[in-house]
């Protein structure tokens, strides 16, 4: 050891022979010829510094002691050898820990600690030194120095993201404008690769932010332009995605949506029913169910291959087999007509999951709509003409147009579907406490001043959804009287007057533009 440093700890030692210092400790153990750090704590020495200091303070919050009774004992001798004397000084009641082994293995193992608890933020730094600053590196540091290191990039993330969360704290927006936010590259393809995905994520957790689709979770990566949500949540949100009852009610939220999507369109009160049934599910905590219904609006808006999800289905068990067949069903059962598509979606997914082809049926006729002597449309209004429906309730199951198809009249009247549409859809998803949703406010131009009731609607859809196809678009324009063209016309000349910018992008698809969703917001807070 120097003798700098010798001097220094016996001086510092001097009144009580606890070392209390991190930086002490730290200036002792790299004075020592033998002690070598690691490249993470060579590449990272501030963060390994900070770093240190935390974990000294953990693990000897009232100081490392030093038990030696040697004291400083220094002498000179000549470069010719012919004498040796003894220097005298205040260093002779000094303690001397050059001998010391016990306390030096110590920290030699806080040394390693800390440095293995930077492999990860130091591999990231070597490939990509010029984001060693950014929130995509500081969400690689422990998550207990984040704030000391990289708060600068921390900070500015945050304020992005708050701006898209708005007073609501949530938000529908692309990956690409998320994983922007946080400094990440996005491939030109659009390909987004998973240790991306699961490095924003902890980069949110962060800023207690949650993410969905999240990786680390359960869900698939997202597509630079698909849709994501985020919203406000104490660490991000962290759920188990292996606990029984959230892998079950996921796994039900896929072929919900492959059920839905089986007559060519998933429309938006399939999703309001599979939303239904989250919210209906009992064991499920908050963020659990916040976290799935994010995952449904935007697996509705990019659904899974069949393959895929059938292929997951062979290893669940008898009890979630029942429970995914019932949340397809009420999917598909719960609207006004179901398309012979949908059925045979059924048979497959009954046969899929080893049940029998009759409980489509039967599952069907407790899942339709509530109707006095009235069958199921099966496919609307494509009925082989000289075949009545049977209108006796006593009459057995008739067959329709030949389809396979048998409708009990007397069953339908007496039941009443399972699942009911879901008012103000995503009006309060994201609370800890899941609570019924209130009714809309009689006037809606309260919150959107000067935007007439049926424009209104149209825009707290797309608030909701994000985006849709313009098929889907041009239909719900239709059902509330409107020309679809023309309304989306009209709300955006209003946009324009109030934000100097068009709220609608119309093409194949009709998207609410990303970055006025918190005007939006804004607008409707301040008519709360």
């Amino acid at each position: 050891m120097d003798l700098a440093t010798r001097l220094y700890l016996g001086q510092t030692l001097l009144d009580a022979p606890v070392l209390s210092s991190a930086d002490d400790a730290l200036r002792w153990v790299l004075a020592m010829p033998d002690t070598h750090l690691r490249t993470p704590a060579v590449r990272c020495f501030d963060e390994f510094v900070t770093l240190w200091t935390k974990r000294f303070a953990q693990r000897y919050p009232s100081g490392l002691s030093i038990r030696t009774n040697k004291r400083i004992s220094l002498q000179y001798r000549a470069a010719s050898g012919a004498f040796t004397i003894d220097v005298h000084g205040p260093h002779e009641q000094y303690l001397d820990v050059s001998g010391l082994t016990k306390q030096l293995d110590v920290l030699r193992t806080l040394v390693e600690d800390c440095t293995a608890e930077l492999d990860g933020f130091s591999r990231f730094v070597g490939r990509k030194p010029n984001l060693r600053n950014s929130v995509v590196a500081a969400g690689l540091l422990p998550p207990d120095i984040w704030q000391q290191s990289g708060s600068a990039a921390i900070d500015d993330f945050r304020r992005q993201v708050e701006t898209a969360l708005g007073a609501q704290g949530r938000a529908s927006t692309t990956a690409q404008m998320i994983f922007e936010m946080a400094g990440f590259e996005v491939a030109t393809s659009g390909k987004i690769p998973t240790a991306a995905a699961e490095e924003l994520g902890r980069a949110l957790d962060v800023i207690d932010v949650a993410l969905e689709p999240d990786p680390r979770y359960g869900s698939s990566v997202p597509r630079a332009d698909e849709q994501v949500f985020i919203f406000r949540a104490a660490n991000g949100g962290p759920v188990d995605p292996s606990r029984p009852a959230f892998r079950a009610a996921r796994t039900q939220v896929e072929v919900a949506v492959l059920a839905a999507g089986s007559d060519g369109d998933a429309c938006y009160e399939e999703l309001q029913r599979t939303i239904g049934r989250i919210r209906a599910t009992p064991d499920l905590s908050g963020v659990e169910q916040a976290r799935l219904i994010a995952f449904a609006v935007t697996t509705f808006n990019s659904p899974p291959k069949q393959a895929r999800v059938f292929r997951k289905l062979q290893e669940v068990g008898e009890a979630e087999r029942r429970a995914i067949a019932d949340a397809a069903v009420a999917v598909v059962g719960g609207g006004a007509s179901i398309d012979i598509g949908e059925v045979k979606f059924l048979e497959r997914l009954h046969k899929s999951l080893g049940l029998p082809s009759e409980a489509v049926y039967q599952s069907l006729h407790r899942a339709a709509a509530e109707r006095v002597d009235e069958p199921v449309s099966i496919s609307e209004e494509a009925r082989a003409a000289g075949i009545p429906i049977p209108k006796d309730p006593a009459k057995p199951a008739e067959q329709i147009g030949g389809a396979g198809i048998k409708i009990d009249a007397a069953k339908l009247a007496r039941t009443r579907r399972e699942t009911e549409a879901v008012a103000g859809l995503l009006s309060d998803i994201f609370s800890e406490d899941v609570a019924e949703p209130s009714p809309p406010k009689p006037d809606a131009k309260i919150a959107w001043g000067g935007l007439d009731r049926p424009y209104t609607e149209l825009v707290q859809l797309l608030e909701q959804r994000g985006s849709m196809p313009r098929s889907e678009f041009d239909r719900h324009a239709r059902d509330i009287g409107l020309l679809p063209d023309g309304a989306i016309e009209r709300i955006n000349d209003w946009s324009f007057d109030r934000f100097d910018d068009a709220l609608i992008e119309d093409g194949d698809d009709v998207v609410l533009a990303p970055h006025l969703r918190g005007r939006l917001s804004e607008m409707k807070d301040r008519a709360a």
